[in-house]
């Protein structure tokens, strides 16, 4: 219960810090448990030979249904706010690294906000030496902890595991190796764990000031309003609903009241004292968990317009610079591209 991210470092950690998602699941989906344990993001900063790494460590919500997946509209919205997370405490560092279990497919729309917004680059995409799992899945059939039956779509398994980097300030980065476990501890011939593990092997260099045209034009910027327009639509396919559910509770909780009222006058004029007695309990209940319900959703509304409306806000940023031509290099896509300056 609670939010928790564990990284071991072999150089000193100058800073760090967590922050906890916003929207987390629901909390009578007892049986998952996403919401109990909150997920989260990590930072830390590392200085090495003279660089400024930010470290970044997340888990993001689980998706158990595919075919109904019922938690997409969360995930997109930490995905999001994991993008915005790292873009705005990441203008300082020379390369950015992020790592975990991201619970997105490559082609997911949450993966996609992600690379698109912060410019992150995959290490599997890049690497120029892979040994591992096949296709780089990091939950395979092969692994005892794994439910089967999920798998079944997909017969070399998936990748929901992620190495992604980038470097700024004059800076180029590279995946050198990649590596997965493939399903067994080599000593006891168990897994240690229901993912693969992965290892990157990173070079970092010098690369000489250029300009690069701003991305919000051809081909990339495009790309970019695509998804964000996309990723729009979802979270107020998800504002919708939530509100629908609040309504609904909201419903439930006047005929609550109601029936609460009746009861109170059966009970003072006597005759049927005992029945309204017994059913005073579940009609508090039932107004208690209503109102539980009500605020819940709510929340979860106001969470998801945040987030619609920062998409809408950048999204129209984005629309305004590719329409300006391309003298325009607007400040909040600048960053964003791998080796985009130089020190200055």
């Amino acid at each position: 219960i609670g939010s928790g991210l564990c990284v071991f470092s072999k150089h000193p950690i100058q800073e760090f810090t967590q922050h906890v998602y916003t929207l987390n699941g629901y909390p009578y989906m007892v049986h998952h448990g996403d919401w109990f344990c909150g997920k989260a993001v990590g930072l830390l900063v590392l200085h090495l030979s003279g660089l400024v790494l930010n470290v970044y460590v997340t888990h993001l919500h689980a998706e158990y249904n595919r075919q109904k997946d019922i938690y997409l509209t969360h995930r997109v919205a930490q995905a999001w706010e994991l993008a915005q997370f790292i873009h705005h405490t990441s203008k300082k560092a020379d390369v950015v690294l992020l790592c975990g279990d991201l619970n997105l497919h490559p082609k997911d729309l949450g993966c996609r906000l992600l690379k698109e917004w912060t410019g992150l680059h995959d290490a599997y995409l890049e690497t120029r030496d892979f040994k591992g799992s096949e296709e780089g899945c990091t939950m395979v059939p092969e692994n005892c902890y794994v439910n089967q039956r999920e798998l079944e779509p997909f017969p070399f398994g998936i990748r929901i595991d992620y190495v992604l980097y980038k470097a700024v300030s004059g800076f180029y980065i590279s995946c050198k190796t990649l590596r997965t476990t493939t399903g067994h501890d080599p000593h006891s011939g168990s897994p240690l764990s229901d993912h693969e593990a992965l290892m990157a092997t990173l070079c970092v260099r010098h690369s000489p000031p250029q300009h690069p045209p701003s991305p919000t034009h051809g081909p990339e910027g495009s790309q970019l309003i695509s998804v964000l327009k996309e990723a729009w639509r979802e979270l107020d396919l998800g504002v919708a609903q939530a509100r629908w559910w609040a309504t609904f509770a909201s419903y439930v909780i006047g005929l609550g009241l109601l029936l609460l009222a009746f009861l109170c006058a059966l009970a003072a004029g006597g005759g049927v004292r005992e029945v309204a007695i017994l059913l005073w309990t579940p009609s508090v209940g039932l107004l208690l968990g209503a109102g539980a319900v009500y605020l819940f959703h709510m929340q979860e509304a106001k969470g998801l317009s945040g987030a619609r409306a920062e998409l809408q806000h950048v999204l129209g940023r984005a629309r305004e610079a590719q329409d300006s031509g391309p003298e325009s290099r607007p400040a909040l896509l600048l960053g964003q591209q791998e080796g985009d300056g130089t020190e200055e």
